[in-house]
């Protein structure tokens, strides 16, 4: 997965350079203090000097491994930002170019979650990785190397055994760390999602005076939220007091060994200086591997929720550039949603240049062999051809660029009238060709009084009705100008005489082009070339509107209730 991030390698190699440089510092300062404390002042003005010159060198030293922190720390937060961002970027694209039906599958608005705190994780870590990990190393087996040759054993012994205290106590820590903040990730997910479902439904909730009771379940996602906040603060406070009694045991250890040495006779009192000025910095260093593990167990829980999404196939698959404009086939079509099976064994064909109609009851699979041949979704069993080749072969881009879909709800960006009208053409027009479209689907007044092209629609086109976003939907079909027209209930919000212009208007712009058309009004269909009737997931009858009046009582049933209804 760090292969797909674009590391900012030039800002880690500064900040862990001068990492490193610090590191050495560290290592210089204990025996500098060291040598203070041997010089005797009293031998005259040459000790004098020194002593002044070493202060002078501790002096500079020490400013140099503040402003290096002071640097490196900057650094540091500005490669962790920039990896943060490019992990975003590499999330976003994986989700936009993954499959309707995998999205679905992941609930869309967490999404939201993982592209932005759980990206964050993995930066932090890699960062701490790459530029702190290497000098800690380095510090720590210099320190050990020069403690080994003041030649005594037990002031290494006394390095060693702090080892296994501090990894030990990491260890427990981080595995605390890791089940809490994945409780937590999960929750904020949860929470987005839940908040981002209800905003969306905010008329229907009012209409049906559940807002109440919605606020009720919005409280009990962040009740659990809080939950899993105070289960994190627990694993930080127990982090935090692993972490002093991390520094406090091996202050102990080595403060022991070291001044058991020196009433012995085993050290110096230059070389117990030494000692002791590398082993605060020594503990330091290997404690901060605790802080490494937490990153990495916090790091953990994020990647593998978002390798989840990364390992999905991409909605990008075939190596056929040239589409053929030809017979489509469905060839022993199943597919289910989760459990639910939806088209069962499902074959027909449909002509080139035809107008073909699907019909069927509500739930009865008619949006799901649209969704199928937009690619939208894959046949879990049997195949889809397009001029005999499987539509899977086919580049994606190439195959969409030469279907027209209009989906059923006609969504609706932020933006302009002019930026819902072009979505998706490839193309500019002139604001005289845009009015001659929207004219044509009935829409040109209406524009004009709402202040023309460049009105703004609000977020998700709220300032638009149902009705004015299908027939923006049309116009911008026409704008296309492909060579496939798949409409899903495209003129469902309009009323019967607009239902019936539009989709005369539909014929008449692609007459010579493929239609596959999903209709709730059966009387804007009568006409098709050919009509297959959906019943419970499979095919019940195929035929013109004065075939199936003959033999097929589910189109019988339909085309009754349609006449029940408009009486």
């Amino acid at each position: 997965m760090i292969g797909t991030i674009k590391l900012p390698k030039l800002l880690i190699f500064v900040a862990f350079i001068l990492n490193l440089g610090r590191a050495a510092i560290q290592l210089i300062i204990p025996e500098k203090v060291a040598a203070i404390t041997s010089i005797n002042l009293g031998d005259g003005n040459e000790a004098v000097n020194l002593a002044v010159a070493t202060c002078i060198t501790l002096f500079l030293l020490a400013i140099g491994e503040f402003v290096g922190g002071l640097v490196s720390t900057y650094i540091t937060l500005i490669a962790r930002a920039l990896i943060s961002k490019d992990f975003r970027k590499v999330v976003t694209k994986k989700t936009f170019r993954l499959r309707a039906q995998d999205i679905e599958a992941q609930n869309p608005k967490e999404f939201i979650s993982r592209i932005t705190a759980d990206t964050e994780f993995v930066g932090e870590f890699l960062i701490d990785l790459l530029v702190n990990e290497i000098p800690r190393l380095y510090f720590v087996i210099s320190t050990i190397i020069k403690v080994s040759q003041m030649g005594n054993a037990y002031l290494v012994l006394g390095f060693i055994l702090v080892i296994p205290v501090i990894v030990i106590g990491s260890l427990w820590s981080g595995s605390v760390s890791y089940n809490a903040l994945n409780r937590l990730q999960a929750s904020i997910a949860k929470l987005t999602a839940i908040l981002a479902e209800k905003v969306n439904n905010i008329e229907t909730i009012k209409a049906y005076n559940k807002t109440e009771d919605e606020v009720s379940s919005g409280y009990t996602a962040i009740d659990e939220m809080r939950n899993a906040q105070k289960k994190n603060t627990w694993a930080v406070a127990f982090n935090t007091l692993i972490s002093n009694i991390l520094f406090i045991i091996p202050m102990v250890i080595i403060m022991l060994m070291g001044a058991t040495q020196l009433l012995n006779g085993g050290v110096s009192r230059e070389q117990f200086i030494t000692y002791f000025g590398l082993g605060i910095t020594y503990q330091t260093y290997i404690a901060a591997h605790l802080t490494l593990w937490v990153l990495w167990k916090r790091a953990q829980g994020a990647t593998k929720r978002v390798r989840q999404i990364l390992h999905l196939e991409d909605d990008c698959g075939g190596e056929i550039r040239n589409l053929k404009d030809d017979r489509i086939e469905f060839k022993n079509v199943s597919f289910s949603y989760g459990d639910r099976t939806i088209l069962s064994d499902v074959s027909f064909s449909i002509e080139k240049g035809s107008k073909t109609a699907i019909v069927g009851k509500s739930g009865s699979g008619k949006s799901t062999i649209l969704n199928l041949i937009e690619r939208f979704y894959r046949p879990e069993k049997g195949s889809i051809l397009l001029g005999g080749e499987d539509i899977e072969r086919y580049e994606i881009t190439s195959y969409r660029s030469n279907c027209a879909y209009l989906p059923q709800n006609a969504p609706g960006f932020s933006g302009k009238i002019r930026d819902m009208l072009i979505y998706g053409t490839g193309q500019s027009f002139s604001d005289e060709k845009l009015y001659e479209i929207l004219e044509k689907v009935g829409m040109k007044e209406t524009i004009e009084v709402m202040g023309g092209l460049d009105y703004e629609v609000g977020t998700n086109a709220i300032r638009l009705s149902g009705g004015q976003r299908q027939r923006l939907a049309v116009a911008r079909m026409l704008l296309k100008d492909s060579e496939m027209v798949l409409a899903d209930e495209c003129t469902s919000a309009l009323d019967l005489a607009g239902s019936i212009k539009i989709a005369s208007l539909i014929d008449e712009y692609a007459a010579d082009k493929t239609r596959i058309i999903v209709a709730h009004n059966l009387a804007t269909i009568k006409d098709a070339d050919r009509i297959i009737v959906i019943d419970s997931g499979k095919v019940s009858d195929v035929g013109t509107h004065e075939e199936l009046m003959k033999r097929c009582a589910v189109y019988q049933s339909l085309l009754r209730g349609e006449e029940g209804n408009a009486s």
